[in-house]
């Protein structure tokens, strides 16, 4: 699914990632931990294109790439389900994807709000149920229990991982908490 071959990059003369090497099978789920700064929102980006390594290879087999950023980055001027029904383009298959996907992440009352009318958990958890209801065979997953007390991240992770599952998708998630890395995660990459 994924390989990166000794991959580095710097911001500038501020080296993040040096000779990173692993691989990401196809329906394996790989938790990304280390300290604040150390690249693990980096290394997303690189798997998403947005950004280039300055040197080594990424190779990416994902036809779909899925992605739930650390900010929720949600349209302030559509509502929950408008904001799931922006990134879908199969109109005939929306509205039992978004009720799926907000049902996964326990969102289903909060459907008709908006974006200033949430907290910041929930505008975590909408942002996570677009990603879902977009889908894909790749999930880059961003801090995305971040806001959330400990037994809703708990029961997400748990959702979460059943849901990549079944769908065979692969997913990487980037944590800095290790119990969700242990309920969801195949393995742990430290940076």
């Amino acid at each position: 699914m994924l390989e990166f071959q000794n991959v580095c990059f710097a911001y500038g003369k501020k080296q993040v990632l040096t000779d990173l090497s692993f691989t990401l099978s196809d329906g394996e789920i790989l938790a990304v931990m280390g300290e604040s700064g150390c690249g693990k929102s980096t290394l997303l980006q690189l798997v998403a294109g947005f950004l280039k390594p300055k040197s080594g290879i990424i190779l990416n087999q994902a036809c779909k790439i899925s992605y739930a950023f650390q900010e929720p980055r949600l349209f302030p001027w559509l509502t929950v389900t408008e904001n799931l029904r922006a990134v879908l383009s199969d109109k005939d298959t929306a509205d039992s994807r978004i009720a799926d996907a907000l049902d996964t992440v326990s969102l289903s009352d909060a459907a008709h709000l908006y974006p200033d009318e949430l907290s910041g958990g929930m505008k975590s958890r909408a942002s996570l149920a677009r990603a879902l209801a977009y889908g894909g065979d790749l999930y880059l997953l961003d801090e995305p229990f971040a806001a959330l007390n400990e037994e809703l991240r708990a029961e997400l992770s748990i959702k979460l991982r059943e849901r990549i599952r079944q769908s065979g998708a692969s997913a990487i998630l980037v944590t800095h908490q290790r119990a969700d890395a242990e309920l969801m995660a195949d393995r742990i990459l430290m940076l």
